[in-house]
């Protein structure tokens, strides 16, 4: 349904727009409408990022890479877009369109426009990031600096799939550019007005239809309410894709990416709080120091695109058996709060939050406030085994979260995702573990038990019996890792 009593405006390409539309209207689709076609539709579900386009979302951060085909045009009031016709300045090519150019990174060119955004925004990152840093990065000796750069540049295009198998090309480009970052980029674009982004459209009237972008609790508790039922939308990567895949429809939906209270984020010594609304990327970035486990497995989540958009509420409230971060949350004990319009907020042991496939507590009126855990100073291990790398479902995961007098286990959590119907605890293990000494005869023991224990089904990511022997081998791997014991490197466990 149209709300033309409410328009956005945003910034496309240094142009700024005013727009009126359904509530669940893609920018992807806005895009193509519009005349706007070098963005592609490849999968419409944020998979292969083929409509990866650059979304500033305040003035005080660089243009990031996003999903256009799953971010609804609605949420973009007063943010600043840039699209792959954006990106010269004149006659002159970005240095990312150069350097694929120069290595001959195109074959069909359908995947091209979403490789050159990808890493345009990683450029953007980083000269943003050296100019709030004053003097940049670290120095490095050429080899160190060479290393990393190469890895984030080719981290930058994770979430990005050639279907001509292209990528040597791609992949010296990114090179290229890793090898000679630095460049001020974006000086004709735009940068947002924050006037503009501060400000928000007239929704002082009645809520029966529409898009909503409230800014407080109590404007987002005044909207449910009106409408207890109404769809809310974070990030939309999950959410969308009853749209785009499904030809759903949404008229009612409420943006929570505004709302302050959402957004608070706490990591202390030994515990977090983090707002339903938090990003994946703010909360790896948050991560590093006092949570290293969780900022190591958040780069296996999803791709860049889809953690500058996907939220740690959105992935616990789907409550998918595959969801990344539900075995971590279970084996941290999670407390998650949870509010009501009429009601006060009421505190949930995530164990008895997940109640079956895809299925939660919450009911109508509610929404999820923030996730408290503690027990980040314990020996912890976070596993996911897919196919491939990056952008990828789980097949199997493992958390483990331990308690350590010297050799000897005082408390144990272990979670498991994919192995059944929802993320899944074994409190009889956990009980077996307590008070045992690590040795090999218990690696042995709990090996079996974990056979035992675990029924899953076999579909196209693996099969029963390679999610149950996958699932006991990362416990046992844990627990010799807990020993200190040397372990091979794994791709995909331990190159993240």
């Amino acid at each position: 349904m149209t709300d033309i009593s409410n328009p956005i405006q945003f910034w496309l390409n240094s142009a700024l727009q005013a727009h009126s539309g359904r509530a669940d209207e893609t920018l992807l689709s806005y895009l193509r409408q519009s005349g706007r076609v070098g963005t592609k539709e490849g999968c419409a579900s944020g998979d292969c990022g083929a409509c990866t386009v650059l979304v500033q979302t305040d003035d005080g951060h660089a243009y990031k890479p996003v999903n256009a085909c799953i971010l609804p045009v609605q949420q973009l009031h007063g943010q600043a877009v840039i699209t792959v016709e954006g990106l010269p300045d004149n006659e002159a090519l970005h240095p990312a369109q150069a350097a694929l150019i120069k290595t001959h990174g195109a074959q069909c060119g359908f995947c091209t426009p979403g490789f050159v955004m990808a890493l345009a925004g990683w450029l953007d990152e980083q000269a943003f990031s050296a100019g709030l840093d004053g003097d940049g990065p670290p120095k490095l000796n050429n080899k160190q600096a060479e290393t990393m750069r190469l890895k984030a540049c080719r981290e930058a295009i994770s979430g990005n799939l050639c279907r001509c198998t292209g990528y040597r090309p791609i992949l010296q480009a990114a090179k290229h550019l890793a090898n000679s970052p630095g460049a001020a980029l974006f000086e004709t674009h735009q940068r947002l007005d924050k006037a503009l982004f501060d400000s928000r459209p007239d929704h002082s009237g009645p809520y029966s239809t529409g898009f909503r972008e409230p800014q407080t609790l109590d404007d987002l508790k005044g909207l449910l309410r009106q409408q207890p039922s109404a769809n809310l939308i974070a990030g939309g990567t999950d959410l969308m894709l009853e749209v785009t895949q499904k030809q759903g429809r949404f008229d009612q939906l409420i943006s929570l990416t505004r709302v302050l209270e959402l957004q608070k984020l706490e990591i202390n010594a030994d515990s977090a709080i983090i707002g339903s609304a938090v990003t994946y990327q703010n909360l790896q970035a948050a991560a590093e120091l006092r949570w290293p486990a969780l900022h190591h497995f958040l780069s296996r989540l999803g791709s860049p695109q889809i953690r500058n958009r996907g939220t740690i509420g959105g992935n616990l409230g789907t409550a998918s058996p595959i969801g990344d971060l539900l075995p971590i949350l279970l084996a941290m004990d999670a407390t998650i709060v949870m509010s009501h319009f009429e009601e006060d907020d009421r505190k949930v042991p995530i164990s008895e939050f997940l109640q079956g496939y895809r299925k939660t507590q919450l009911q109508p009126g509610n929404f999820i406030k923030e996730i408290q855990v503690t027990g980040l100073q314990n020996f912890l291990r976070y596993y996911k085994i897919s196919k491939r790398q990056e952008d990828d479902i789980a097949a199997v995961s493992v958390a483990v979260r331990l308690k350590l007098d010297a050799d000897q286990i005082m408390l144990a959590r272990v979670a498991f995702g994919g192995v059944a119907e929802q993320a899944l605890r074994l409190p009889a293990l956990e009980q077996a573990l307590q008070g045992q000494t690590i040795t090999e005869t218990l690696m042995t023991a709990l090996h079996q038990q974990v056979l035992l224990a675990l029924n899953p089904i076999s579909d196209v990511r693996a099969s029963r019996g390679y999610r149950r022997e996958m699932a006991a081998n990362l416990l046992v791997r844990a627990l010799k890792e807990a020993l200190g014991l040397p372990m091979p490197q794994i791709y995909g466990l331990d190159d993240a």
